[in-house]
């Protein structure tokens, strides 16, 4: 039987879901303050023409202008690369935004209330004892669940990269020099 979501959910593990969910946001207005460096647009404008778009439809939209616009090959694949780590975690986003949280099955840890109840689906039989085979990679659904440090540590992956990503696009000029000081 699950936990009630007010008996598992603390003040830190709110703090580190805000936290995570600030970061996104900070990648978001990062990926649009580069379509607008690319384009030679004011950011208002694009963040007016973006703003209903999710984080993973902005960084589609940001890859396809940086490909249309030619940007050389290694800035196209080190932009994409700094934006694999948001991507990585998009569904903990999904499942911050949109889930109610209880405890998990192991100690100290929660996980989205919908793994509870989940879909019907037909999975391939694997080998192995489990039924698994060697280098068997779970599905998300199979192992969504967190603890206090793995909220911090996917917190502080995303501030990370995104301090790394914000300097990268300054020192290849993909922002603006008066954008040098925001972020």
């Amino acid at each position: 039987m699950s936990v009630a979501p007010s008996d598992c959910i603390t003040e830190r593990h709110l703090l580190l879901f805000g936290t995570i969910v600030h970061r996104f946001a900070r990648y978001e207005v990062l990926m649009q303050r580069i379509m607008a460096t690319v384009t030679g647009s004011h950011l208002a404008d694009v963040m007016l023409l973006t703003k209903t778009l999710t984080p993973d439809q902005k960084r589609i939209a940001l890859l396809d202008l940086l490909r249309h616009r030619a940007i050389p090959l290694d800035r196209f694949d080190a932009v994409y690369k700094y934006l694999t780590i948001p991507e990585t975690f998009s569904l903990l986003l999904s499942d911050i935004e949109h889930s109610v949280w209880v405890a998990g099955k192991s100690s100290h840890s929660i996980q989205p209330d919908w793994i509870l109840r989940p879909r019907p689906t037909i999975k391939p039989l694997h080998s192995g004892e489990d039924g698994r085979s060697e280098g068997f990679l779970e599905d998300y659904e199979d192992k969504v669940e967190y603890s206090l440090e793995q909220l911090r540590e996917t917190a502080a992956t995303l501030s990370e990269n995104y301090q790394g990503f914000a300097a990268y696009c300054r020192s290849v000029g993909l922002l603006a020099e008066n954008d040098a000081k925001v972020g």
